[in-house]
Parts: C-alpha cells; structure tokens; sequence
C-alpha cells in the first residue's frame, strides 16, 4: 500500500506542478512537492489545514493554467471580467484530455488527502523539511503569483477607476490636424505572421495585402492580454505604471475634436474595465454589449451601421472615431459568418477566417470615409497576439500567453487618402509609445510627451514587453514553436 501512495503523491506532484503552469521546472518545483507531500503527510491536521485549501483553488486554477500557464495580471484580469458567455465558451473550447487529467488530479488529491500517511521516526525534524521543500515547491509558487498578481490587478482597476473622475492634465503646444476624420480601429488577438499583407501564404487579409497604406513590421503590444495592454497602449506609461487619465480620448478632447467610442466589447462592470475607463471620456459612447446573461454573440459588422452614422454627423473641426472589435478572440469559429478557408485543422481555419473578415470591415470603412470625399487616415493595431499550444502535429490552439515572441508581434497599420503606396517599414517600436504616435497622426504638440511619427521613432532594439508580472527584454523571449515549423 505504501508503493502505491508514494505512486499517487508523485502522480499529484506532477499534475499540480503542470497545472499550475511550471511544467519548465518541473524536476526542481514538482520535486520539491513531492518531497513536501510525503513529509507533511505524517501531520493530518496540517493537510487539511495547509496542502487542502491551497490543493483545492489549483484544482479549479488546472484548465487555465494547463492552456496558459502560471497566474499573471492579465489572467487575473480575465478572471475579474470575463463575462458569463465567455466563460461557457472557454469550457467548451477546454480539449478533451485536460478534462481526463483535471479528472485524475482530483481523484489523486482525494486520496492523498484520506489515505496518504506517512510515519518518521523524526517527526520534527520530517516537518522541517516538509515545510521548507513547501517553500520552493509548485504550489508555493502558485500562491506566490496568484497573490502578487491579484495585488497588481487591483492596484490597475483602482487607478483606472480613479481616472475616471479626474482632469487630464494636458497643456497643448499646437493643434494642426492634417484630416477631417481620424479613425482608430483596436483589433484583437490579431498576430501580423497570420496576415497575407505581412507575407503569410494564405490570402487571408486580401484588402490590406494591396491597399495603400503603411505596414509597419515589428511593431510589439504592450502586453500579452487586453485588459493589461490597452490601457498601456491608449494612455500614457511605462511597465507597470499607469497614467490612464492621460490618454487618447482625453487628448483629442483637449484639442477640440470630436471623439466617438463605438464598442463590440463591454461596458463597465462585466468585460474589459481597463478599456471602457478609457472609452467613458468619448464625447460619444455606443456599446452593442451591456454585459448579462443573455448577451448574444453579436458580431463586428454590427458595428459598420454605428460607424455610418458617427461618419455623417456634421462637425466644423476633426473628428476621431474610436472601432474595438471583437476579431479574433476566441472562440474563433463563434465570431465568423462562415469559415473562409475549410482547412482540415478547424481552429486555424476560422481563427484565419477572423482575418478574412475584419479585412472586409477595414475595407468597408474605408470606402465609407472615401465616400464623404473629406481628407481622412484610419490606424487599426492589434491589442496582443497569440501562440499555438496544441501539442498535436496538424492541430491548432491558439490562447493567450507570454512566453513567445508571437504574443506580442501584432500589425500597426495606416491608410491614409494622401497616402498613395503600399508600404513595409521594417522598425521595432513598442506600443509603450504609441501615445506620441497618436499625438503626431492627430497633429497636437503637449508639454506632457513628445509627438514623433512611426518614422520620426528611433528604432529599439531592446524593447521591454509587459509579462507575467514584470517587465522582460522582447529579444529574451522564444519563438512559438507553430512559427519555428512554419519557417
């Protein structure tokens, strides 16, 4: 019987270290588990009291952290405000076997739990060392992140609340617009390798693959999850620090533009409270979601009629026109109208159908802003990329995370009704500075930050990226093992 308990301590040592997101370091993290099992398993009370609870919220954390590895701001964020629908959806899309394993952990775990006793002759000094293989163990780390991460998160939502009832501080130097419209299109989980008009084989993006416009090619989110990197992209700051007030809406307010929000993602309260703190300063506001139950799957071409209709308003000044669609974000299949490409691999097949149809919404507007014959430029980026972390040759699954350089190579695109080329600009620049891009593109000089144009931006070759909890050297992170096949 003691065979088969040190089996099943090993087997839930393993499980807990891969489900919690440090299948890396599993010799040292998941051996250190197992050695702090065993140990503490002599002390009843201790396992219930200690290893129970902890044990129980990385059971529940196993799918996530099975898919996207270890807790970080951004998953917690997701946590906070992903709505109901989403979380359904992210169920169904959980593979069969993490399900089987999620399964096998918690039977293990029950066992340890009622079974699992040893005895040593050294009792204290058995706890000693039971206690101290705890400290360095995968579960130790588990709890580690999950309280740094949740202490980052709250500290965000905090200040980005805040900022919603504070003054910008803006002092503008000069306000020359070069365009009647501006339009920002925010796109989502858009990787630029997926894209035919940054060289991928299939024509996935067919209108911007031809179109005018200026395709910058190294362009690097922010960070890695929506709520994390938006509010870093759309206003001012550096790492973890935030300075939301100061941000696009706010700017453009200052310099007497228009400024309407039209949003295929949520309000305040249910989805990304990161962005919608951003979008309340809009002197205009649409949302196709209000964040309940019932909230249907409601798709970006919703969005082009709103669009229409902010286009035709009069107004004597600029005006920006602020687009968040839902792109990419998985479900993949769930946000198409059909699948272009009917590939064998099902999820890459719609996840590049998002492609094919957020093209044909950029191509919509576009031929709507040359309709009103009035100067226009319109800059669509990507919130985040993604990475494949399907282990299976010929499948795809593609998820958030932070581990690769694909989470975080995403387009920056503009096209422009003086722009008459179709033009590659191979530059690094971070999404950190695209607060001075958008203050150069709306023509406003402040004393707060300078205004540089993508080509005015030196270029980086040591961009930090926001992951996990700190700030990391972009050169330092590996390819997506999907890309390095590709290659």
């Amino acid at each position: 019987m003691k065979y088969l308990d040190v089996v099943i301590t090993l087997l839930l040592s393993l499980l807990f270290t891969i489900g919690v997101g440090y299948e890396d370091t599993i010799l040292i993290v998941g051996g250190c588990l197992f050695l702090a099992l065993i140990f503490l398993s002599s002390k009843r009370w201790l396992k219930w009291l200690l290893i129970f609870p902890i044990g129980l919220i990385a059971t529940l954390y196993f799918q996530t952290g099975y898919i996207y590895g270890h807790p970080n701001i951004g998953i917690i964020a997701s946590l906070f405000e992903t709505n109901k629908r989403e979380s359904i959806e992210f169920l169904f899309a959980i593979p069969l076997k993490v399900w089987i394993l999620n399964i096998i952990l918690l039977v293990a775990f029950s066992y340890y739990l009622i079974r699992v006793e040893f005895e040593f002759k050294w009792r204290k000094l058995a706890f000693i060392s039971g206690c101290i293989c705890f400290y360095f163990s995968s579960l130790s780390l588990f709890l580690s992140h999950c309280y740094k991460s949740t202490e980052h998160y709250i500290k965000q939502i905090e200040v980005l609340k805040n900022s919603i009832y504070q003054t910008a501080n803006w002092t503008i130097l000069n306000v020359k617009p070069r365009y009647k419209t501006y339009v920002l299109i925010i796109g989502e989980s858009m990787r630029k390798d997926y894209m035919s008009s940054y060289g991928y084989p299939l024509n996935t993006t067919p209108f911007l693959a031809t179109t005018p416009g200026v395709f910058v090619n190294g362009y690097l989110s922010a960070a890695s999850h929506t709520a994390v990197s938006l509010p870093r992209t759309l206003g001012v700051s550096r790492g973890l620090d935030l300075h939301p007030a100061n941000n696009i809406i706010t700017l453009a307010n200052a310099a007497k533009m228009k400024t309407i929000w039209l949003s295929n993602q949520g309000f305040i309260g249910d989805y990304d409270t990161a962005v919608s703190a951003i979008a309340v300063h809009a002197s205009e506001k649409h949302f196709l979601k209000k964040g309940n139950f019932l909230t249907n799957n409601t798709s970006d071409y919703a969005l082009l009629p709103l669009f229409k209709r902010a286009l035709d308003q009069p107004y004597n000044g600029s005006k920006l026109i602020v687009v968040h669609i839902m792109g990419s974000h998985e479900n993949f299949c769930d946000r198409i109208k059909k699948d272009s490409y009917n590939l064998k691999d099902k999820d890459l097949s719609c996840y590049l159908s998002t492609y094919n149809q957020t093209d044909t919404i950029i191509k919509t507007i576009i031929n709507d802003l040359k309709a009103t014959q009035d100067s226009y430029s319109l800059m669509y980026f990507s919130d985040h990329g993604l990475n494949n972390v399907s282990t299976m040759k010929g499948k795809t699954q593609l998820v958030h995370g932070d581990l690769y350089k694909q989470n975080y190579e995403v387009p920056l695109i503009e096209i422009a009704s003086n722009i008459h080329q179709h033009t590659i600009l191979n530059k690094q620049i971070s999404a950190f500075d695209f607060m001075s891009i958008f203050s150069d593109w709306i023509g406003v000089k402040t004393t707060q930050l300078p205004s540089l144009s993508i080509y005015q931006l030196s270029q980086n070759k040591n961009i930090q990226v926001l992951s996990g909890n700190k700030m990391v050297s972009f050169k330092s992170l590996k390819n997506d093992p999907d890309e390095v096949i590709r290659r």
